[in-house]
């Protein structure tokens, strides 16, 4: 029996082996045995690096989106055939966000097959918003201006910090800094990827909009559980997070579960997630294949996977029964749908780290410096990294 080996990551260790059955199931319907290796994520990407630079480890990875760029460009993936693209059901079984994550700029290849999404929405209280006197929720989050207004109603209704965002040194906070840049016209990377745009007006516009939220925001949030943890709490009434945060509510009792909301986040907000890989190394790519097939092609269900709180990436989840009979649900997918992604590029995995690092550390003046003009903060972080980075990339 052929023997393959499959890397996912995972939050907890040991979450992957929930899978174990479903491949377990795989196994008897191919004779394809399938070790199974779990990869934290606050290592992920140091972890996956070493595989395409030593060109040893797993046949198949399921990896974060925007690390397929840097792997694809490293020569270290081999890219999925016409064949295989068509028997995944094509590039319009996807979401096009999650589609398009696969590619590198101007380059056909298709390096990844998306295959679990996350999407990022408004989780809110129905209660503290009745007792704040906010009955349309349509308007509330109408716009971000709008969403503004929205939390300076929630104070004045007994919430001093009714906003739980993620303002520490956690991958979450790129995801949610993305919305208000992007609502603004601006972007990370340009256009041609030949260099960083964060630095330009547009992205400062919306990067100004970002942090001037701090008033409503507890300076106890520096992390996504800890943001989570205000939220669920009830010390929070809105939290911007992923498909992870409705999944714990339904967990919650059922009167507090029925005071849970869901809503889109006004204009482009970012979804993502993970796809799969084939290594170049691989003596397997055909089993490999396989494996990724099989999961793939699992029933529509959520969270799409046994080891993750994630969602489908594929359209047909659209109409399926459990979205259109859920709020959660079928709010996640409109997300997906609609939603953007990071982009597809070479080094974009040591980007997304140093801004997440550097919007990490402007957070944390914000609380200890409140006094400091913004613009002015801005620029003495974000000037400098542009340079370094705009160096980097003319390489």
């Amino acid at each position: 029996m052929v023997e393959i080996e499959f890397s996912v990551m995972e939050n907890n260790a040991g979450d992957a082996e929930r899978l174990r059955p479903l491949l377990d199931s795989f196994e008897k319907q191919f004779r394809i045995h399938v070790n199974l290796v779990g990869v934290p994520w606050y290592k992920g990407w140091a972890e996956v690096f070493k595989f395409g630079i030593f060109g040893h480890g797993p046949d198949l990875s399921s990896i974060g989106t925007t690390w397929v760029g840097s792997l694809a460009s490293m020569q270290a993936l081999r890219p999925f055939t016409d064949q295989e693209v068509q028997a995944l059901g094509g590039a319009e079984a996807f979401f096009e966000a999650n589609w398009k994550s696969g590619f590198l700029p101007s380059d056909l290849t298709p390096w990844a097959i998306p295959w679990l999404g996350d999407a990022l929405v408004l989780h809110y209280w129905k209660d503290t918003f009745e007792k704040a006197g906010i009955h349309d929720i349509q308007a509330a989050f109408a716009s971000d201006a709008a969403l503004v207004e929205t939390l300076k109603k929630l104070q004045l209704g007994g919430y001093p910090y009714p906003l739980a965002l993620t303002t520490g040194d956690d991958a979450t906070i790129l995801h949610e800094t993305a919305h208000w840049m992007w609502n603004a016209g601006g972007d990370f990377i340009s256009a041609d990827r030949q260099q960083v745009a964060f630095d330009q007006p547009a992205a400062m516009e919306g990067l100004r909009n970002y942090f001037s939220l701090r008033p409503f925001i507890s300076p106890d949030s520096f992390s996504a559980h800890k943001a989570q943890d205000m939220y669920i709490n009830r010390e929070a009434a809105v939290q911007v997070a992923g498909p992870w945060l409705g999944m714990i509510g339904r967990q919650l009792r059922p009167d507090l579960y029925e005071q849970l909301g869901i809503a889109q986040l006004p204009g482009k907000a970012y979804v993502g997630g993970c796809s799969f890989v084939i290594w170049k190394y691989s003596i397997h790519p055909q089993e490999a294949f396989e494996l990724a097939r099989f999961l793939s092609f699992q029933p529509i269900r959520f969270p799409v996977s046994l080891h993750d709180h994630e969602v489908p990436v594929r359209r047909e989840a659209l109409h399926a029964p459990v979205t259109q009979n859920d709020d959660f649900n079928r709010t996640y997918m409109k997300t997906m749908q609609n939603g953007n992604s990071f982009p597809t590029m070479r080094l974009w995995g040591s980007i997304e780290d140093k801004l997440i690092a550097t919007i990490a550390h402007i957070w944390a003046e914000r609380y200890t410096n409140p006094g400091e003009d913004l613009d002015a903060c801005l620029h003495r972080h974000l000037d400098p990294l542009a340079r370094r980075l705009n160096i980097v990339l003319g390489n």
